[in-house]
């Protein structure tokens, strides 16, 4: 079966809920590898990157149908900057894409996982 999950977050909201809550807010959605890319751009680069990671978190769990913690779900780039995202809750192959502008971050997820059937329920 195939899910996809889309979100977008404006930047200038992850600068203020930042600004507001502080590393508190941080390190509850983000892994450390997030955070620590994201502070090694500059000035609003910053809120660019973690917009664009919270909303690949957003679509996943859009994709998947349930609730899953954000700081369970990391967002990685691959050597050629592809954006991979990882967590052990969701079985499947996902795939990834992302962009963003100075305004705006939009994340897509593709999520494949392998429909199995259950077993008919007994009754009685």
């Amino acid at each position: 079966m195939t899910q996809i999950g889309i979100d977008a977050v404006e930047v200038t909201r992850m600068k203020e809920v930042c600004s507001r809550r502080g590393d508190r807010f941080l390190y509850r959605v983000f892994t450390h590898t997030e955070i620590d890319y994201a502070f090694r751009a500059r000035g609003d680069r910053r809120f660019e990157r973690l917009a664009g990671r919270f909303a690949l978190k957003e679509a996943l769990i859009k994709a998947w149908g349930r609730g899953i913690p954000f700081s369970e779900i990391e967002v990685e780039n691959d050597p050629a900057g592809r954006p991979v995202v990882r967590c052990r809750r969701v079985r499947g192959r996902i795939t990834a894409s992302l962009t963003h502008t100075r305004r705006l971050a939009v994340g897509c997820v593709l999520l494949e996982t392998e429909v199995t059937s259950s077993p008919p329920r007994r009754s009685g």
